[in-house]
C-alpha cells in the first residue's frame, strides 16, 4: 500500500513538472511574441521618424536657402539636428529608457500582474 502510494506521489510530481515545463515555455512564447511585436513597432515608428525629418530637413534648407546659400542653410540643420541629439542623449534616461523597462515588464509580467491584483481583491471582499 505504502510503495503505490509513494509511486502514485512520484508519478504526479512527474506530471506536474511536466505541466510546469509547459507553462514555463508558454510564457516565454507569450513575452516572446509581446516583445517582437514591440520591437517591430518601434523599428516601423523609427523608419518613419527618420523619413519626416528627412523630408522636413530638405524643405527647411530649401526655404533657407532663399536668405543664405545652401550649403550655410544645411549647416543650420546639422547644428538643429545636433542640438536635438544633445537634448535625447541627456534627457536618454526619461524618454527612452524608463518607457523601454516598463513596457518591457509589463509585457513579461502582465499575467503576474492581473493574479496580484486578482488575489488582492480577493483579500479585500475576504476581509469585509
Amino acid at each position: 500500500m505504502e510503495s503505490q502510494f509513494v509511486n502514485d506521489v512520484s508519478k504526479d510530481l512527474q506530471a506536474y513538472g511536466k505541466t510546469l515545463s509547459v507553462y514555463g515555455r508558454l510564457r516565454l512564447i507569450g513575452g516572446a511574441s509581446r516583445i517582437l511585436g514591440l520591437l517591430i513597432m518601434g523599428i516601423i515608428a523609427a523608419l518613419m521618424t527618420v523619413i519626416i525629418l528627412t523630408f522636413g530637413a530638405v524643405a527647411a534648407i530649401d526655404a533657407l536657402s532663399y536668405y543664405m546659400p545652401v550649403w550655410g542653410a544645411a549647416l543650420v540643420m546639422a547644428g538643429v539636428f545636433a542640438l536635438i541629439i544633445l537634448i535625447l542623449v541627456l534627457l536618454r534616461k526619461p524618454l527612452f529608457i524608463n518607457p523601454f523597462v516598463r513596457v518591457m515588464s509589463s509585457a513579461l509580467f502582465e499575467d503576474d500582474r492581473r493574479l496580484m491584483e486578482e488575489e488582492r481583491l480577493r483579500k479585500e471582499v475576504e476581509n469585509d
